[in-house]
């Protein structure tokens, strides 16, 4: 699996989103902030529904552009290779028409 994550430094801790890549589509998040306290009921809530779900003490509205793909859609090797295929053919052709 792919899995996106992103570690922010707080000055209280570390703030980390986790989720599946393709399940982080282009939409605005909300990012709860817990505790120590809050993160061992949030843990206990996850594993157990019948636990309360702890309030977090801040929560943080986070804007996703979306997954972009990232590149061209050939590989750049393979740009590389026309590009010297061309120059070599070209070069060729100057080089037969001054022969001549």
């Amino acid at each position: 699996k792919q899995w996106y994550q992103r570690r922010v430094p707080i000055t209280a801790g570390m703030v980390t989103l986790v989720k599946e890549h393709s399940a982080l589509p282009a939409s605005a998040y909300n990012v709860d902030f817990y505790d120590e306290a809050g993160i061992a009921a949030y843990k206990n809530h996850a594993k157990d529904s019948a636990v309360e779900a702890p309030t977090p003490i801040h929560t943080a509205s986070v804007n996703h552009p979306g997954v972009s793909k990232e590149g061209l859609p050939i590989q750049t090797e393979f740009i590389v290779m026309v590009a010297s295929l061309l120059v070599w053919w070209g070069a060729n052709s100057i080089k037969a028409k001054i022969s001549e």
